[in-house]
């Protein structure tokens, strides 16, 4: 049994937009859009772009960012190179970062791209292509991998490791402070990520809890190098008067002058950072200069004020690593290392270490307006790749789309919160019980089928009987003949003549 609608067509000026948007946007096959109608169609839902939308959602065609930027009327801006851009994972100084896909393989990556204001600003594009540089020298398990450094259309980018999980700010926040251990043990595998990176010479220059990206599995891995500077005492760049850093845990040295700093700035940063895991909050308040001139004065307040289970030993570490004279801080994370190995006891190598509780990852932020501002609306796929054409526009007139039920499976197409929308009157559900579904296929045979099936059955019959016959003839003709009497009557010219006697 088939189900149609009516003559006229089933989607509304608005809706036809959408799909014509959608389609331009090179995001979703016409194909699969008549798919999610038809589920729709029998599900007996109302059309609008919000319910296609949604059914576009459900179906895994789109993400959360990509439809409520199509339902603002933006049709561009979802590809960047061979990447089709998915959502904002997170944005920074030097740019936003977007979950990505490539077009032919099919691999998540995480895009780092540099807004459109900075196009022209030299600095900036130094400052990015010099993070780039920095990742390229690292290659570290607790350290976030960079695979490429790309340009497409005046656009520059960073192509690297895509980290499923929450950075540690936001972890904090979503879930509460760290227990003492899951602390050590975060500690421990920044530390490990952060001497990689100081045996190779670069300082860090912006270690914060946004900037340690914590895996679903518990791995701790290291980001954003976009302050990162190459080379320990090299002066090449003129100082100036801008802060780089965050304030809430730059180190005291860093806040006056940040391109003589060392190892030791990082130091001081990781010590606030872990401040920040046990406390959930910065090591000071106020105002931005008050909090500048705390760190310069005023020494790291003892943790245990919010955390009495903070052990002796881990405060003393946060004292020696926040201390406001470099000289008396731990002289890199290699030096470091050792001192945190004494906190308790390592499993296996220092590498595996995993947090021991179990990290949901951050959720599709589709709706941030902190994200939904950013876009890129001339981008499109790279040469080797296009999009199809737009299909005409009597194509997106669904009014005689046919709603098979034995082909359309409206119970698993969709989500529950897809099929919540208001019923629409000139449309049947379609049955979908097995009785029925052998009562077509059975009605659903012609003459000239039944007959080519009743000829083979005869044929099949005729030579059933054909055999039958064969095996009876071999059988009398094995049998042995009668006994009697057997008489030798003459022989001529060496013939043997056999008679039987009577």
């Amino acid at each position: 049994m088939q189900v149609q609608a009516e003559a006229t067509s089933l989607l509304d000026d608005l809706t036809r937009s959408f799909i014509k948007r959608t389609l331009g946007a090179g995001l979703v096959e016409l194909d699969d859009i008549k798919k999610v109608v038809a589920s729709l169609l029998a599900a007996n839902q109302r059309f609008t772009p919000e319910s296609l939308a949604e059914g576009l959602i459900g179906a895994g065609l789109l993400t959360k960012w990509q439809a409520t930027k199509l339902l603002a009327g933006k049709s561009g801006g979802f590809y960047l190179g061979s990447y089709k851009l998915l959502r904002p994972l997170g944005k920074g100084g030097m740019g936003v970062v977007y979950l990505a896909e490539h077009h032919v393989m099919k691999r998540l990556m995480a895009l780092k791209i540099l807004p459109p204001e900075a196009s022209t600003d030299r600095r900036r594009i130094e400052l990015f292509k010099s993070e780039a540089r920095a990742c390229a020298q690292l290659d570290h398990p607790n350290i976030v991998r960079a695979y490429d450094f790309a340009e497409s259309g005046e656009k520059l980018y960073i192509v690297m490791e895509y980290v499923d999980g929450i950075d540690m700010h936001r972890a904090v926040r979503r879930d509460g402070v760290m227990t003492v251990a899951d602390t050590i043990d975060a500690l421990m595998q920044a530390t490990l990520g952060l001497a990689h990176a100081h045996e190779r010479g670069i300082v860090h220059r912006d270690i914060k809890p946004s900037n340690f990206l914590v895996r679903i599995d518990g791995v701790v891995k290291l980001s954003d190098l976009g302050l990162a500077r190459i080379g320990v005492g090299e002066a090449g760049e003129p100082i100036r008067k801008k802060l780089m850093g965050t304030t809430d845990f730059i180190s005291p040295e860093q806040a006056i002058n940040g391109k003589t700093v060392d190892f030791t700035a990082d130091i001081y940063s990781l010590g606030c950072t872990v401040f920040y895991m046990l406390t959930g909050r910065p090591p000071f308040t106020g105002t931005a200069a008050e909090r500048l001139a705390k760190h310069q004065t005023i020494p790291i307040p003892d943790v245990r004020e919010w955390r009495p289970d903070c052990p002796a030993s881990l405060v003393d570490l946060i004292e020696r690593m926040t201390a406001k004279r470099p000289q008396d801080r731990p002289k890199s994370a290699v030096e470091l290392l050792s001192q945190v190995q004494r906190l308790g006891p390592v499993s296996n190598n220092g590498s595996s270490r995993k947090i021991w509780r179990p990290i949901a990852p951050a959720s599709d932020t589709a709706v941030d307006e902190s994200f939904s501002e950013v876009t890129f609306e001339d981008s499109s796929l790279s040469s080797e790749a296009g999009i199809a054409p737009l299909p005409l526009l009597d194509e997106l007139d669904f009014s005689k789309l046919q709603v098979n039920a034995d082909v359309v499976d409206t119970t698993t197409l969709l989500p529950d919160s897809v099929k919540q929308f208001p019923a629409q009157d000139n449309l049947a559900l379609v049955a979908k019980n097995e009785t029925g579904r052998a009562k077509q296929a059975t009605n659903s045979l012609d003459a000239s089928s039944r007959q080519t099936l009743l000829l083979g059955f005869g044929l099949a019959f005729a030579i059933m009987a054909l055999i039958a016959v064969l095996v009876v003839l071999v059988y009398a003709l094995m049998q042995p003949a009668a006994d009697g009497p057997i008489r030798l009557k003459a022989i001529e010219s060496g013939k043997k003549i056999i008679v039987v006697d009577q």
